[in-house]
């Protein structure tokens, strides 16, 4: 080959192979020095016959192909826009297949596990094959969501892990790809499994969560359901009174024992109502062996301004009977909204709503799980061809996994004793792991 025949620019569409081999051997010249050095002076004499059969000689097959394969994805040695679409693909489908078995993997133990474990439920009272299948497979939805961080951690590790024990990485640094590069598609899914997560959570959960609950209490081990939160000694927070009430009967729309306080804008009691029974009839209220107290107020003093005892007597109150009754649910059962109405209802018949306050920003907080287990995946998934391979992926996958879930943990039932606020409590698992993973793939860099 004469000198003359490489300085002429190479076609458009077609790849300067020259200058290509230097490229290759420049790379991987910290490994393979000796046969580097004789290969980039080769192809400066134009002696480019010798040099592949010098580079596989002396390269592993594996690695020789990968470059040659990535650097061939460009059309010229610039790398324009096309070959970044090809490999954005490449990583996605690998990443892809890789979540989808993992998830697919936990959710089968998962059945498993679950079905084992009802096994005795399930033979003593005689349940058929079709209510185990649709309690399971209504029991999938929320074990999905709660398994999807989990599986992308697996997913990076395996994917990363392997195109590492394959020299794939190498190829791609020589191809000029940085490692911002090639993690920006497995971000953008992490993302994306984010938005899917917290999706699943608000409208698909809820739903499926409360009919599986409905089978095992009501159908396999055949319970009564317990629907109210309280029937007895409850107090409510009306909008011009306080209510307490020793007994509430739902299906009579009747309740026993009511006593109703009116205070002022002062906060200061001014009347005081007690029955013996109250009675919802054609959306009026009407009291039975009705004691009423008015009271007055002067310097700071009270005193008692007038007493009245009535048999039965009609009473202002704006509340139906359902405003009294809140319903047993679980949080699983509620998508965000919903919870914030059920504490506001539940705030009213003074229980401390603490735990469902951290319970509904862990609900919003947690999908942010997703893309923060890419994140630690990354630089853990980066090691050499010496590193372990798939074993270690799992391993380090189960052990970042399962300290993030006992961190999250411990951090919830802080802010539910009150030790923390809710939403620091919620968030700040994600802040530590977050960070972590940044400051990791920093030093990778």
């Amino acid at each position: 080959m004469s000198p003359t025949s490489y300085r002429t620019a190479p076609p458009r569409n077609t790849v300067h192979m020259p200058g290509l081999i230097i490229q290759i051997a420049s790379v991987v010249n910290s490994y393979y020095k000796p046969a580097c050095c004789n290969a980039i002076l080769s192809c400066k004499q134009g002696k480019s016959s010798g040099v592949f059969s010098l580079c596989i000689d002396r390269l592993p097959r594996m690695v020789f192909f990968a470059m040659i394969r990535h650097c061939l994805s460009s059309v010229t040695l610039v790398f324009p826009r096309d070959s970044m679409r090809l490999y954005q693909r490449y990583l996605t489908k690998e990443f892809l297949q890789i979540f989808t078995l993992s998830l697919l993997a936990l959710l089968s133990i998962y059945l498993l596990l679950e079905f084992f474990g009802s096994l005795d439920d399930f033979i003593e009272n005689h349940v058929g094959p079709f209510i185990i299948i649709v309690y399971l497979f209504n029991q999938l939805p929320f074990y999905a969501s709660q398994f999807i961080p989990l599986s992308l951690l697996l997913a990076t590790m395996l994917t990363l892990g392997s195109m590492g024990q394959n020299n794939e990485l190498v190829a791609f640094r020589a191809c000029g790809f940085t490692l911002r590069q090639l993690s920006l598609p497995l971000i953008i899914v992490g993302i994306c499994a984010a938005l899917l997560t917290f999706a699943m959570t608000e409208y698909l959960v809820p739903a499926t969560f409360a009919r599986a609950k409905h089978i095992k209490t009501v159908i396999i081990k055949q319970k009564k359901e317990k629907k109210l939160f309280n029937l007895q000694n409850v107090w409510y927070t009306g909008q011009d009174y306080i209510y307490h009430f020793k007994e509430l009967i739902p299906e009579e729309d009747t309740i026993r024992g009511a006593t109703i306080y009116q205070l002022d804008e002062q906060s200061c009691l001014i009347r005081r109502v007690d029955a013996e029974k109250i009675v919802y009839q054609h959306g009026i209220w009407t009291g039975f062996a009705v004691n009423s107290r008015t009271f007055s107020y002067h310097e700071g003093r009270s005193d008692l301004q007038e007493f009245n005892r009535q048999q039965q007597v009609s009473l202002a109150i704006s509340e139906q009977p359902k405003d009294f009754l809140i319903p047993q649910k679980a949080v699983e059962e509620m998508n965000f909204r919903e919870l914030q109405h059920y504490i506001d209802k539940v705030k009213n018949i003074g229980i401390d709503v603490t735990e469902y306050e951290v319970q509904r920003y862990h609900k919003l907080f947690f999908p942010l799980a997703c893309p923060i287990m890419v994140l630690l995946g990354i630089p853990f998934s980066l090691g050499g061809r010496r590193s372990g391979g798939t074993a270690r992926g799992i391993g380090l996958s189960l052990v970042i996994g399962f300290s993030f879930w006992f961190i999250l943990s411990f951090s919830l039932a802080l802010g539910k004793g009150g030790v923390m606020s809710p939403a620091p409590a919620a968030l700040l698992p994600h802040l530590l792991y977050g960070v972590a993973g940044l400051g990791l793939i920093q030093r990778k860099k």
